[in-house]
Protein backbone atom coordinates (compact mmCIF):
# COMPACT_ATOMS: atom_id res chain seq x y z
CA UNK A 1 0.00 0.00 0.00
CA UNK A 2 1.18 3.49 -0.76
CA UNK A 3 3.93 2.18 -3.37
CA UNK A 4 4.12 3.59 -6.50
CA UNK A 5 3.00 0.99 -9.78
CA UNK A 6 5.06 2.04 -13.05
CA UNK A 7 3.77 0.58 -16.48
CA UNK A 8 5.46 -0.31 -19.30
CA UNK A 9 3.90 1.15 -22.60
CA UNK A 10 1.47 -0.71 -24.11
CA UNK A 11 2.49 -0.01 -27.43
CA UNK A 12 -0.38 2.28 -28.53
CA UNK A 13 0.43 5.41 -30.23
CA UNK A 14 0.13 7.69 -26.93
CA UNK A 15 2.16 5.55 -24.76
CA UNK A 16 5.14 5.60 -27.77
CA UNK A 17 4.47 9.58 -27.80
CA UNK A 18 4.79 9.71 -24.17
CA UNK A 19 8.01 6.84 -24.41
CA UNK A 20 9.40 9.40 -26.80
CA UNK A 21 9.18 12.54 -25.04
CA UNK A 22 10.48 10.64 -21.83
CA UNK A 23 13.67 9.62 -24.16
CA UNK A 24 14.05 13.46 -25.15
CA UNK A 25 13.84 14.73 -22.04
CA UNK A 26 16.92 12.72 -21.25
CA UNK A 27 15.50 9.37 -19.67
CA UNK A 28 17.35 6.19 -20.58
CA UNK A 29 15.27 3.69 -23.29
CA UNK A 30 14.30 1.59 -19.98
CA UNK A 31 13.42 4.12 -18.03
CA UNK A 32 11.42 6.06 -20.91
CA UNK A 33 8.99 2.98 -21.26
CA UNK A 34 7.21 3.35 -18.15
CA UNK A 35 4.22 5.45 -19.67
CA UNK A 36 1.85 5.27 -16.87
CA UNK A 37 1.94 5.11 -13.09
CA UNK A 38 -0.08 4.50 -9.87
CA UNK A 39 -0.40 4.15 -6.39
CA UNK A 40 -0.97 0.76 -4.82
CA UNK A 41 -3.80 0.76 -2.77
CA UNK A 42 -2.47 -2.25 -1.45
CA UNK A 43 -3.13 -6.13 -2.50
CA UNK A 44 -5.16 -5.97 -5.95
CA UNK A 45 -6.39 -2.51 -6.19
CA UNK A 46 -5.14 1.33 -7.02
CA UNK A 47 -6.25 4.42 -7.47
CA UNK A 48 -6.22 4.76 -12.16
CA UNK A 49 -5.95 8.45 -12.92
CA UNK A 50 -7.06 7.85 -16.82
CA UNK A 51 -9.62 9.00 -18.89
CA UNK A 52 -12.63 9.95 -18.43
CA UNK A 53 -12.09 10.03 -14.79
CA UNK A 54 -9.81 8.30 -11.83
CA UNK A 55 -11.55 5.52 -10.06
CA UNK A 56 -10.28 2.52 -7.86
CA UNK A 57 -9.26 -0.58 -10.00
CA UNK A 58 -8.26 -4.16 -9.49
CA UNK A 59 -4.68 -4.00 -10.76
CA UNK A 60 -4.84 -7.77 -11.99
CA UNK A 61 -8.24 -7.11 -14.23
CA UNK A 62 -7.04 -4.09 -15.74
CA UNK A 63 -3.31 -4.22 -16.25
CA UNK A 64 -3.12 -8.40 -16.69
CA UNK A 65 -0.01 -9.21 -19.22
CA UNK A 66 1.31 -5.83 -18.17
CA UNK A 67 4.60 -4.95 -17.81
CA UNK A 68 5.10 -3.30 -14.16
CA UNK A 69 7.61 -2.54 -11.93
CA UNK A 70 6.64 -1.64 -8.25
CA UNK A 71 8.49 1.07 -6.50
CA UNK A 72 9.47 2.15 -2.82
CA UNK A 73 10.45 5.82 -1.99
CA UNK A 74 13.75 5.53 -0.13
CA UNK A 75 12.90 7.29 3.39
CA UNK A 76 12.68 5.67 6.38
CA UNK A 77 9.19 7.55 7.45
CA UNK A 78 7.80 6.67 3.99
CA UNK A 79 8.11 2.94 4.84
CA UNK A 80 7.29 3.32 8.93
CA UNK A 81 4.01 4.71 7.91
CA UNK A 82 4.01 7.45 5.51
CA UNK A 83 3.40 5.49 2.36
CA UNK A 84 0.06 4.96 4.08
CA UNK A 85 -0.70 8.34 3.97
CA UNK A 86 0.60 8.42 0.44
CA UNK A 87 -2.04 6.12 -0.85
CA UNK A 88 -4.63 8.14 1.07
CA UNK A 89 -4.17 11.07 -0.37
CA UNK A 90 -4.12 9.23 -4.12
CA UNK A 91 -7.07 7.59 -2.92
CA UNK A 92 -8.26 11.29 -2.46
CA UNK A 93 -7.79 11.75 -6.00
CA UNK A 94 -10.52 9.07 -7.27
CA UNK A 95 -13.75 10.58 -9.22
CA UNK A 96 -11.76 13.45 -10.31
CA UNK A 97 -11.57 14.14 -14.15
CA UNK A 98 -8.07 13.33 -16.33
CA UNK A 99 -6.33 15.75 -17.57
CA UNK A 100 -6.33 15.06 -21.24
CA UNK A 101 -4.65 18.80 -21.33
CA UNK A 102 -1.98 18.39 -18.77
CA UNK A 103 -0.53 14.97 -20.39
CA UNK A 104 -0.54 16.60 -23.89
CA UNK A 105 1.20 19.42 -22.59
CA UNK A 106 3.79 16.97 -21.66
CA UNK A 107 4.07 16.06 -25.40
CA UNK A 108 2.97 19.16 -26.96
CA UNK A 109 4.89 21.81 -24.42
CA UNK A 110 2.22 24.96 -25.96
CA UNK A 111 -0.46 23.59 -25.01
CA UNK A 112 -2.30 24.64 -21.53
CA UNK A 113 -3.32 21.92 -18.72
CA UNK A 114 -5.95 22.52 -16.23
CA UNK A 115 -4.58 23.04 -12.68
CA UNK A 116 -7.62 21.31 -11.31
CA UNK A 117 -7.20 17.62 -12.82
CA UNK A 118 -4.53 15.12 -12.64
CA UNK A 119 -2.77 12.91 -14.94
CA UNK A 120 -1.67 9.86 -14.09
CA UNK A 121 2.41 10.33 -12.61
CA UNK A 122 1.11 14.27 -11.81
CA UNK A 123 -1.52 12.59 -9.25
CA UNK A 124 1.30 9.87 -7.84
CA UNK A 125 3.91 12.81 -7.53
CA UNK A 126 1.04 14.82 -5.85
CA UNK A 127 0.05 12.59 -3.42
CA UNK A 128 3.58 11.52 -2.75
CA UNK A 129 5.02 15.06 -2.26
CA UNK A 130 1.19 15.79 0.35
CA UNK A 131 3.65 13.54 2.80
CA UNK A 132 7.12 14.08 1.52
CA UNK A 133 7.60 17.53 -0.03
CA UNK A 134 11.19 17.08 -1.41
CA UNK A 135 10.40 13.90 -2.80
CA UNK A 136 11.15 14.75 -6.72
CA UNK A 137 13.49 17.19 -5.78
CA UNK A 138 10.81 19.24 -4.93
CA UNK A 139 9.63 20.13 -8.60
CA UNK A 140 5.98 20.63 -9.24
CA UNK A 141 3.73 17.83 -10.01
CA UNK A 142 3.11 18.72 -13.22
CA UNK A 143 6.21 18.42 -14.47
CA UNK A 144 6.89 15.22 -13.39
CA UNK A 145 6.54 11.91 -15.99
CA UNK A 146 6.37 8.26 -15.04
CA UNK A 147 10.42 7.94 -15.66
CA UNK A 148 11.01 10.48 -13.01
CA UNK A 149 9.73 7.40 -10.75
CA UNK A 150 12.76 5.13 -11.70
CA UNK A 151 15.64 7.52 -10.23
CA UNK A 152 17.89 4.96 -8.39
CA UNK A 153 18.56 7.95 -6.20
CA UNK A 154 15.25 8.10 -4.61
CA UNK A 155 13.57 5.20 -6.00
CA UNK A 156 14.14 1.59 -5.56
CA UNK A 157 12.81 -1.66 -7.10
CA UNK A 158 10.46 -4.08 -4.94
CA UNK A 159 9.18 -6.17 -7.85
CA UNK A 160 8.61 -6.49 -11.37
CA UNK A 161 7.53 -8.30 -13.68
CA UNK A 162 4.48 -9.36 -16.19
CA UNK A 163 0.78 -8.73 -14.08
CA UNK A 164 -0.36 -12.22 -13.70
CA UNK A 165 -3.89 -13.73 -12.48
CA UNK A 166 -3.39 -14.94 -8.70
CA UNK A 167 -0.69 -12.41 -7.76
CA UNK A 168 -0.98 -9.96 -4.81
Amino acid sequence: MGYIILYKSDGSKFGRLIEKRQFKEGYTPEHASYTHSEVSGGGRHSINIAPPRSRLIDIIKVHKGRYARIMRYKNEEYERKGRYKVAYFSASLANKGYDIRGVLSFIIKWIKQNNRLFFCSEGVAWSLQMEFPKALTGADPSSISPAAFCNPAEFEIVWEGIIKEGEE
